[in-house]
């Protein structure tokens, strides 16, 4: 039997030919990328809320998936940590080297050791690092090592990334020079140059919540946002509600799996976005990242495992506990200061002591114990400073008792009392020393902090303040101080007195 060719007519063909390129288009048309994002990683190897190598697992996983994933890096985590007071945040750089990050955004603390150890590590990265709206007056740039955004590439794929600081970074962490100039200039400003290099979707991560990052989403002047707060619960923010694609992490174990599609060229109207958050403690580590970051709590442990005393009654280190109230250890480590420098009183800012840990009593404590509970490297200053500006500053530390912030001073030599539930800058009610309440124009010397001298924390009351010499001026911090103390009394026995006394919590 003979077949007869088939012969389609013209009109046929040209509805065949532009049904296919039609369907072609439509297949072409939709777009897709994965983004793995974490931040908050200061402590290697962290089997508690989950580490380096687990992280590197999940990013390995989605990978293999989708040929479109980029691992966005949100910072926060170069300091403060016992490694990064030694290496100032040199081991992270190293960790993240091997996780092979597409970019990293800048957050506060990566300015726990000012700008110039920022900008070294910039060096040791071989991913970009970026902040927007970080500036240097000197240069009319941004510091050396640090772009103010880059695009991302995956194939034919251009995601522009944006970082910006919050413009009181600087406030807690004080500066040489640097600056942070305003976080919406800066992301508009970047918006139009990356467009203009051919940004497929514009990705922003920050380092503190604005309600002007919902804005920005809303206009679609940014089609992403990427944050990590573990504490994003004390946030004056936590109720409000948020654009669908200002992803929040708010448990410090998970990391975030976002994954976008889009039709081409319709980003804002057609971006649709699937968020996973991902447990990393119940994920398996990467050997080879989890041998890199044991190596690291090895050398840790080699230089820190000596044990220096024990803690008689319960020591307990939880933020809530440090930022509102009196507590025990802290008045031991204020008490210390004081006796050491021969001030008639001190002061510490409850952000210079850390670890979240609780020491039930009659624990042992070691080196290693003392540096995580101190892991700033605060040196000891004795200051010249009038009773108004003593009250200033106890004052400014009620201020922040609302969001649990660090500011929160805890003392020794002086007793205050105060009312919480009246508004910021009317708590204080009494400031007495030895039973009198402070002159205001008398001068007193006051042993306090590097960090609150600089004007940390928003203490510029302080800032130019006359030093006094007092028997160790050196650069012995809190903790070398701290951990000298515990030796030297093999136990200690830290407990609250009454010296701070919140009048409302009195029934």
């Amino acid at each position: 039997m003979m077949i007869k060719p088939l012969f389609l007519n013209q009109t046929l063909l040209k509805g065949l030919l532009i049904l296919g390129v039609a369907m072609n288009s439509m297949v072409f048309a939709e777009q897709r990328v994965t983004i793995v994002f974490d931040a908050e990683m200061p402590i290697v190897n962290d089997t508690k809320n989950g580490n380096y190598a687990q992280l590197a697992s999940v990013i390995d996983q989605y990978r293999k998936i989708d040929a479109n994933t980029f691992f966005i890096f949100g910072g926060e985590s170069l300091g403060p940590s016992m490694l990064s007071t030694m290496d100032r945040g040199a081991h992270i750089i190293d960790i993240l080297n091997s996780l092979q990050p597409s970019v990293m955004g800048i957050s506060k603390r990566e300015l726990s050791h000012q700008e110039d150890e920022l900008i070294l590590r910039t060096y040791e990265a071989s991913f970009p690092i970026v902040s927007s709206n970080l500036y240097d007056p000197l240069t009319h740039r941004p510091p050396e090592g640090i772009q103010t955004h880059v695009i991302l590439r995956k194939g034919t794929m251009k995601l522009g990334f944006i970082s910006v600081l919050n413009p009181d970074t600087i406030v807690k962490y004080p500066t040489n020079r640097v600056e942070v100039t305003s976080p919406e200039k800066a992301i508009i400003k970047a918006v139009i140059e990356l467009k203009a290099q051919g940004a497929n979707l514009i990705v922003l991560h920050y380092s503190v919540f604005m309600p002007v990052f919902d804005r920005l989403l809303e206009q679609g002047t940014v089609n992403l946002t990427l944050y990590k707060d573990q504490d994003f619960e004390f946030s004056p923010y936590k109720a409000f509600p948020h654009h669908p694609h200002n992803i929040i992490i708010k448990d410090k174990k998970h990391a975030a799996v976002v994954q976008l599609t889009w039709q081409q060229g319709h980003p804002k109207e057609s971006l649709k976005i699937q968020k996973t958050e991902i447990d990393l403690t119940s994920v398996s580590p990467k050997l080879s990242v989890l041998q890199q970051e044991r190596e690291y709590a090895h050398r840790l442990n080699t230089l820190l495992s000596e044990v220096l005393g024990k803690t008689a009654t319960p020591i307990d280190l939880r933020r809530k506990t440090l930022r509102t109230a009196e507590n025990g250890f802290a008045d031991l480590v204020a008490d210390t200061l004081k006796q050491f420098t021969g001030a008639e009183l001190s002061l510490i800012n409850s952000g210079s002591l850390r670890s979240d840990a609780v020491f039930p009593e009659n624990s042992i404590l070691t080196r290693k114990d003392i540096r995580a509970m101190m892991p700033h490297r605060n040196t000891l200053k004795l200051i010249e400073v009038t009773g108004q500006k003593i009250t200033a500053a106890l004052e400014h530390g009620l201020s922040g008792i609302d969001s649990i912030s660090g500011q929160y001073l805890q003392i020794s030599g002086i007793k205050i009392k105060y009312d919480a539930t009246r508004p910021a800058g009317t708590r204080l009610l009494l400031v007495t020393l030895n039973n009198k309440p402070l002159n205001p124009t008398k001068t007193y010397k006051v042993a306090t902090l590097d960090y609150l001298l600089n004007g940390g924390d928003g203490y510029t009351m302080f800032i130019n303040s006359k030093e006094l010499n007092h028997q160790q001026n050196s650069n012995f911090t809190l903790s070398d101080l701290m951990a000298e103390k515990v030796q030297q009394l093999n136990v200690i026995s830290p407990k609250t007195d009454g010296r701070i006394l919140d009048i409302s919590t009195m029934n």
